[in-house]
């Protein structure tokens, strides 16, 4: 993989954090795709400069499956929260009927 390939995979995943950050899943998957094939002509044999922006790209990954899993968890006790809303709903209305 060329320099110019791993920097350009590198401004990818800063994009890709962004747009997490941003709760862009879209765009951040759009960039994904984009970067994809650039990570995957990676090969064994790298310079110690190349081995710091890989580490810098997993660093941003782990940023990035941090962000989707803490909008997860947000998402889960929305809906959680939905649901008890709707059983209390139904609830009184079922007790109306008595």
């Amino acid at each position: 993989m060329s320099h110019e390939t791993l920097s350009r995979a590198y401004e990818l995943t800063q994009a890709m954090s962004a747009a997490a950050a941003a709760s862009d899943w879209l765009r951040a998957a759009e960039l994904a795709d984009e970067r994809s094939p650039l990570l995957m002509s990676l090969g064994a044999g790298q310079t110690p400069d190349a081995l710091a922006t890989i580490r810098a790209i997993q660093a941003l990954n782990a940023d990035i499956t941090r962000i989707a899993q803490q909008g997860r968890d947000v998402l889960t006790n929305d809906m959680n929260a939905s649901m008890r809303r709707v059983e209390a709903v139904s609830f009184y209305h079922t007790t109306g009927q008595l």
